[in-house]
């Protein structure tokens, strides 16, 4: 009896933590784009930030550190502070709208025919997520 109990959570355990991971990193955003003495503690410097520049002929992709003394706060998008909507958008890739249970989560804004094109990667280290790097190939 008691190892069918066991083995019954031992597979149930993984998607529970998957979701439990996601509901985590929703309410971490929030936070993150709302508060921003949260943001700074929560950036990993020295941090790679990659844009497009554009040069005389054509686009040059450039890359610099950003440091604790030159970070400028993310403010994010309306949504993530509830001044126009308080949802988030999903796209699942299963019928059971549950995440892999990993450590990494990559947040996307991709615009429609507007030039936006911004990564923000964020891994969870120590118990808590980190930014680790940012794109910014907007146009």
């Amino acid at each position: 009896m008691i190892r069918a109990i066991f083995i019954s959570l031992v597979l149930v355990f993984p998607t529970y933590a998957g979701e439990l991971q996601t509901n985590n990193f929703r309410v971490f955003l929030w936070k993150f784009f709302n508060d921003p003495k949260f943001q700074l503690e929560h950036v990993q410097f020295p941090l790679k930030y990659s844009y497009y520049e554009a040069g005389f002929f054509d686009i040059e992709e450039k890359a610099k550190t950003l440091t604790l003394e030159n970070w400028n706060n993310l403010p994010g998008p309306e949504h993530f502070r509830c001044k126009v909507n308080c949802f988030d958008l999903m796209i699942y890739d299963n019928f059971d709208k549950t995440h892999q249970n990993t450590d990494k989560r990559v947040l996307s804004f991709e615009g429609v025919e507007n030039g936006i094109l911004i990564n923000l990667y964020f891994e969870y280290k120590a118990s808590e997520w980190m930014l680790i790097r940012w794109e910014d190939y907007s146009g």
